[in-house]
C-alpha cells in the first residue's frame, strides 16, 4: 500500500513532483531577477527550464535554469534591456496622456494598448528562441517578431491567457486578491512561462535539429537544417565532430 503511494510513478507523486518543481523555479526567477537588469538571463533561464519538461528530458530543475542562466546572461541582458526601454517609453507615453482630462486621448490610449500587447508577445517569443538557439541580437529580434506574426493565432493565445487572468483577480473580492498575489509569488512566473512554452512548443520544436546518434549538448542548440526557416535568419554552429575531423586532417 505505502510502496503504491509513494511511487514516483503515482499521478499525485508526479503532480505534487511537478508542483515543487514550479516552485523552485518561481523562486529562482524572482531572485535572480532582482537587479532588474538580469530579468532577460532569467526569463531564457525559466522557458529553457520548461521547454526541456515539455521534452521530458528535464533531470534537476535547478541545473537547467542555472546552466541557462550563465549561458545566456550576456544576450538575454542585452534583449532585456532593449525590450525594457521600449516598455518605459510604452508606459512614459501613457502616463503623460492620462494628463489629457477630455476623451481626445482616447485614441492615443488604444494605441498604447495595441503596442503593449505587441511587446508582450514579443518578449515571450524572444526569450523562447534565446533559450534553445545560438544567434545574433539582430536576428533574434527579427525572427520573434516573423514568428509573432506568422504564428498569430498562438501569439494571441498567449496574450489573452494574463489578460483574462488579470481581469478576473482586479473585479475580485480583496480576499481573493491576497491569494493571487500569494500565488505570484509561489508560482507566477514559472506558471505562466509553463503555460506559454505549452502553445510555443510545437513551433521551437520544429525548428529544432533531428536527434542524432550523438545528441546536441544543451549549449550549442541550433535549427534543423533541413526544416522550412530560410526566412528567419537562424545561423547554425558548425557540429563538433566536423571540427574534430578538421583538425585531425590538419595535423597530418
Amino acid at each position: 500500500m505505502l510502496e503504491h503511494i509513494f511511487n514516483m510513478d503515482n499521478p499525485v507523486m508526479r503532480f505534487l513532483s511537478r508542483a515543487c518543481d514550479m516552485l523552485l523555479l518561481n523562486i529562482f526567477f524572482i531572485i535572480c531577477s532582482l537587479p532588474i537588469f538580469t530579468i532577460g538571463a532569467s526569463l531564457s533561464a525559466l522557458h529553457y527550464a520548461c521547454l526541456k519538461m515539455k521534452d521530458e528530458d528535464e533531470g534537476y530543475v535547478y541545473r537547467n535554469f542555472f546552466k541557462s542562466f550563465k549561458t545566456n546572461f550576456k544576450q538575454g541582458t542585452g534583449l532585456w534591456l532593449i525590450m525594457l526601454m521600449l516598455g518605459a517609453a510604452l508606459l512614459f507615453e501613457y502616463a503623460a496622456v492620462r494628463q489629457i482630462p477630455d476623451g481626445s486621448a482616447r485614441p492615443v490610449k488604444i494605441m498604447i494598448f495595441v503596442a503593449a500587447a505587441l511587446w508582450y508577445m514579443m518578449v515571450s517569443w524572444i526569450f523562447a528562441l534565446q533559450s534553445r538557439f545560438v544567434n545574433t541580437v539582430g536576428n533574434t529580434f527579427k525572427n520573434a517578431l516573423l514568428l509573432m506574426i506568422g504564428k498569430a493565432p498562438r501569439s494571441i493565445l498567449i496574450l489573452l491567457i494574463p489578460v483574462a487572468e488579470f481581469f478576473i483577480v482586479t473585479r475580485s473580492p480583496a480576499v481573493v486578491q491576497s491569494y493571487a498575489l500569494l500565488w505570484v509569488i509561489m508560482f507566477g512566473f514559472s506558471v505562466q512561462v509553463l503555460i506559454n512554452t505549452q502553445i510555443q512548443y510545437p513551433v521551437i520544436k520544429s525548428l529544432m535539429p533531428e536527434e542524432k546518434e550523438e545528441p546536441v549538448s544543451d549549449s550549442s542548440f541550433t535549427v534543423n537544417e533541413d526544416a522550412d526557416v530560410t526566412e528567419l535568419g537562424y545561423t547554425p554552429l558548425p557540429k563538433k565532430k566536423e571540427e574534430e575531423e578538421a583538425a585531425e586532417e590538419g595535423k597530418v
